[in-house]
């Protein structure tokens, strides 16, 4: 379901920028590289539950905020 790693990256780019944060300063705050937080952001690439919630905490919101996904199937 890439549709949902697609989804959370937009969110997470979404709460990077409202937070003015560029790649490189967020991605030194949860201790990844620009590279790893552009394809996260851009759903190449899957994130971890522990990275997940590590980037949660970075933005100062909660994981739900990032995994609000529904599933057009299931509507």
């Amino acid at each position: 379901m890439k549709e949902v790693s697609i989804h959370v990256g937009k969110r997470i780019r979404l709460y990077r920028k409202m937070k003015n944060l560029t790649i490189e300063a967020f991605a030194g705050m949860i201790n990844k590289s620009k590279a790893t937080i552009s394809k996260y952001e851009n759903g190449d690439i899957s994130i971890d539950i522990e990275t997940l919630f590590s980037i949660a905490d970075a933005l100062e919101i909660s994981v739900n905020q990032l995994v609000d996904y529904e599933n057009p199937a299931a509507v």
